[in-house]
């Protein structure tokens, strides 16, 4: 039976005034430095909390107990495997005191520097990004050559356990570089293992610090969620399900934001969409000369091998981002073809100064930049501001991805 218009309007009053829902934004509210600065996701900002920690001589006056707990963390389950040049052993016995912590070696995340113990390790740190452009391999090489006669660790840092090779082979050689998948619960352990045992000996300022960090990544990371929380959850829905559902079936903001965005770039007389698929909507600059040079795609069938996409990453960020790719069948196209593809990569990064473009041989992707994002959208008070939103956010990326791609093709097909 279809509720009419006044039960549906009770129905939401009711969950309104559930004492259970005042209950629940208690324990839910709690201020969280990590969260209230917007750094869960922002891979550089765990970098730069973990490389704090495991600096010995740091403020937080643990001296190497995160740091040596960390890799006994990380090395527990590889310690007798061949491809591992350090037993569990070798890291309880190793005395850390004197490491060096750097960040963004040659583009490194965290490197680990013990020259007393001839030790480096190399952590790759991935916040819901995988890794790109073989860098795994070439920062294993960077180390190989600089460090020589040193032992090696090598740990791939990600939400879950996805390194999606754990046996690189390197420039074709029979050398291969294991790298050893951790994960952030693993992360969170250790953690708990500072507060549990080394409590007393840090002040209480870095012990709210530590403990906001853990409780994040519990939260955000891990998805963990308390039992209380959950169980209070369960029975708001229970007795206010028809609400609950109805708020549902009217928030689908994926959809409605595609939807508006759509609207938007078809209306647009800089922009033309070429086509939509699965939250991708990709699109050329209008106006572009003698496009039919870069017209060799597969997929499509003589589609153009660039585009600029506007994706949505809803699996993990609820964002909305821009990037440019170029695609196309590089290893089976003919010679002519990969000797263009090739030339307008290089001449796409000298001329949009993109440092480098991220990917595999047969598709190629600039950095991805974020554009609109979840709280963006709530902020929208109706469809018109929306649009307007959009509109702006769009026009702020503009003179990249519209207008310079737009002047870089034209250029680069005369």
């Amino acid at each position: 039976m279809t509720e009419t218009l006044e039960q549906q309007q009770q129905q939401l009053e009711k969950l309104l005034l559930s004492e259970d829902l005042e209950e629940l934004n208690n324990l839910t509210g709690h201020f969280n430095i990590f969260n209230a600065l917007k750094l869960q996701n922002n891979e550089i900002r765990h970098s730069n909390f973990l490389a704090w920690l495991m600096t010995p001589y740091e403020t937080h006056k643990l001296g190497s107990y995160f740091l040596k707990e960390f890799l006994k963390e990380a090395i527990k389950d590889y310690s007798l495997d061949e491809n591992i040049a350090l037993s569990l052993k070798d890291i309880a016995f190793c005395n850390f005191d004197d490491t060096e912590v750097k960040r963004e070696y040659k583009n490194i995340d965290l490197l680990l520097i013990n020259h007393t113990n001839n030790f480096v390790c190399i952590i790759e740190n991935k916040i819901w990004t995988g890794e790109h452009d073989c860098q795994l391999e070439r920062y294993a090489d960077i180390v190989d050559n600089e460090f020589k006669d040193y032992s090696k660790l090598y740990i791939y840092l990600a939400p879950y356990n996805d390194c999606d090779t754990e046996l690189l082979e390197r420039n074709n050689q029979e050398r291969k570089v294991y790298y050893i998948p951790m994960n952030y619960e693993q992360v969170h352990n250790v953690i708990n293992k500072i507060l549990r045992f080394k409590a007393n000996s840090i002040s209480s300022d870095v012990r709210t610090f530590i403990e906001h960090y853990n409780n994040m990544i519990e939260r955000n990371i891990m998805g963990q969620t308390d039992k209380q929380i959950v169980d209070l959850c369960r029975k708001i829905y229970r007795e206010n399900k028809a609400a609950i559902d109805l708020i549902n079936e009217n928030n689908d903001f994926k959809a409605e934001l595609f939807e508006t965005l759509l609207e938007i770039l078809n209306k647009r007389n800089d922009v033309e969409v070429s086509s939509t698929e699965d939250f991708c909507i990709k699109c050329l600059p209008t106006n572009i000369n003698n496009l039919d040079k870069l017209k060799f795609a597969k997929y499509p069938a003589n589609d153009c091998i660039v585009h600029i996409n506007f994706i949505g990453n809803f699996r993990w960020k609820n964002c909305l981002y821009v990037e440019i790719g170029i695609t196309g069948e590089y290893n089976n196209d003919t010679e002519e073809n990969r000797q263009t593809r090739d030339q307008l990569l290089q001449f796409l990064q000298d001329k949009l100064g993109f440092k480098k473009f991220n990917g595999k041989d047969n598709w190629k992707y600039t950095p991805y930049v974020p554009v609109f994002n979840a709280e963006d959208f709530y902020r929208c008070v109706d469809t018109e501001d929306l649009k307007q939103c959009l509109e702006n956010k769009i026009n702020d990326v503009k003179s990249i991805y519209i207008d310079g791609l737009r002047d870089a093709l034209n250029e680069f097909c005369k």
